[in-house]
This record gives structure tokens, C-alpha cells and sequence, in this order.
């Protein structure tokens, strides 16, 4: 982030920042551009600017590209979804041309419950840790049977300063909540209103009733413009080419964001994120 800061830098003093790749329009440049109209006393640092960009692109690239390659893989298992989506998105091409404004993206509606549908299945990051700022008694949503086998528990006591491990894929897919095909990729249930099992459960989720993107003060900040960055993606990808599975399976690290990695031919694990896939032209 240090060199590209220096580099936006002098393109700004120098007024040639229009000229570069993206036209100004990328983040740091409008950080700094930004960053000019605020008084001194108001200004972000040097350092700070670098942190946003930091986090853009750890908190960002990572945890997207990881959803991207999930999503595409899982059109590749269901050709008939693939299809369905590519004639929307070429459709809209029609209407609008191929460079689709915000709203336009946003419009697509089977796009959009493929991005929820992968998402919810597939949350990059399984886990996440948190710590208990006071004593708390938690009540639970569905009570569960204590050791005994008989005893149920309907709340559990959480002392202040206890590490918490969150599993957000078991939120997604509980099948109290969602239904007997929880563990399917099913995106036309987004096509139609969801389950009162789903709407009264209270999820505090900031992203379609999962916490696939967390909920609270410390939820993803960047959760929107993920979802779009995905659309936008796959709606390119997509109406060019078609994705079929690769001849092995990938094997998923569970650890941290979740990425796809290549088995060798000795069969050891690549230890590079890969998604090997045929990829095939699609004709206008």
C-alpha cells in the first residue's frame, strides 16, 4: 500500500491522477482526492489512508475471491442453474448493453439468489472468534439435551473474558431454521418468501437473515460492496463462458478464509489456492 500511496501521491500533485489505469476512479485516489477537501485538522494521515487499503484488500480480495471460486464451482455441479443465469445476465445485456450500471446489476434477480444461495452455503470464512465483554446469560433459540439425554438446556451462563467460537456455517445451514434441504444448493428459495422459520429467527446477520458477513458494530464493513464486486464478476464470466467441473475434486482448506487447492498427481495437496476448471467459449 506504501508504493502504490506514493505513487497516487505524486500522479495528484503532478495532476495527471485522470491519466492512470481506472481513470482516478480507483480507492486510493479517491481517498486522496477526498482527503484534500477536509480541513488539516480533519485530514486522514499517510498511515491511515494505507490501513483502508490494507484492509480493502485483506478484508476484501481474499474472503471474495474465495466466494467467487465457490460460486463458480458450484455452477459448475449445477448446469442447469449456469444456464438459467447466463440467459439472464445475456438478456439484460440486450436491454442495457454489456457494461450494467448499479441498479441495472442489481435488478437481476436470479443473479442475486445465486450470490445469497452460494453465500449462505458457503460463508469464506467458517468460523470467527469473539470475547465476552461481560457476564451474560444467552438464551438459545432451540434448546438442546444436556449429557444425561433427558435435561434440556434453553440457556447457557457466558462469564465475561470466555473466547467464543462462532460457527456461522452451522447458523446457515441448521435445518430447524431453514428446512429439511438446508445442505442444498437451492437458489430459487430466494425467489420466493422465505420460511417464517427463517423471518422470526432473529439472526443477527446484517446479510439475508445469515451471518455469513457477521452482525453487530463489528460486522463486515465492507459487505455491500462485496456483493457487488461478485455480481459484477460473475455476470461478466458468466455470459462469455461456460464452467465445468476440472477431472479432480478440489480439496477446501478449513482454515482461516476457505480456498480451493489442486491435488497432486502423488497425492499430496498443492499448497497454492487452485481451482482447476474447462472453461469453454460460449457463442453470442
Amino acid at each position: 500500500a506504501g508504493e502504490v500511496y506514493n505513487q497516487k501521491k505524486r500522479a495528484l500533485a503532478n495532476g495527471t491522477l485522470e491519466l492512470e489505469i481506472a481513470a482516478g476512479n480507483d480507492v486510493m485516489s479517491m481517498l486522496l482526492k477526498q482527503n484534500e477537501v477536509f480541513p488539516p485538522e480533519d485530514q486522514m494521515t499517510e498511515a491511515e489512508i494505507q490501513a483502508q487499503v490494507n484492509g480493502l484488500l485483506f478484508g476484501g480480495h481474499d474472503t471474495t475471491s474465495a466466494a467467487l471460486a465457490r460460486t463458480l464451482h458450484l455452477l459448475a455441479q449445477y448446469p442447469d442453474v449456469q444456464d438459467k443465469l447466463r440467459a439472464e445476465v445475456r438478456e439484460a445485456h440486450g436491454l442495457h448493453g454489456k457494461d450494467l450500471d448499479y441498479d441495472q446489476l442489481n435488478s437481476l434477480k436470479y443473479l442475486d439468489a445465486v450470490c445469497r444461495e452460494s453465500l449462505r452455503l458457503w460463508s469464506p470464512a467458517q468460523l470467527t472468534e469473539r470475547v465476552a465483554a461481560k457476564d451474560w446469560n444467552l438464551p438459545l433459540r432451540y434448546p438442546v439435551k444436556a449429557k444425561d439425554g433427558k435435561t434440556m438446556i434453553s440457556n447457557l451462563y457466558i462469564k465475561k473474558g470466555t473466547q467464543l467460537y462462532l460457527s456461522l456455517g452451522s447458523v446457515n445451514r441448521d435445518k430447524q431454521t431453514w428446512g429439511d434441504d438446508a445442505d442444498q444448493f437451492k437458489p430459487s428459495r430466494w425467489l420466493e418468501p422465505l420460511p417464517n422459520s427463517v423471518t422470526d429467527s432473529k439472526i443477527p446477520g446484517v446479510y439475508s437473515n445469515t451471518m455469513t458477513f457477521l452482525g453487530g458494530p463489528r460486522s463486515c464493513i465492507g459487505f455491500k460492496f462485496s456483493q457487488l464486486e461478485m455480481k459484477v464478476v460473475l455476470s461478466r464470466l458468466v455470459s462469455r463462458f461456460r464452467f465445468d467441473l476440472g477431472p479432480e475434486k478440489p480439496v477446501w482448506s478449513a482454515a482461516g478464509v476457505a480456498k480451493p487447492h489442486a491435488r497432486r498427481e502423488d497425492g499430496t495437496i498443492d499448497p497454492e489456492a487452485s481451482l482447476p476448471m474447462k472453461i469453454t467459449l460460449v457463442d453470442d
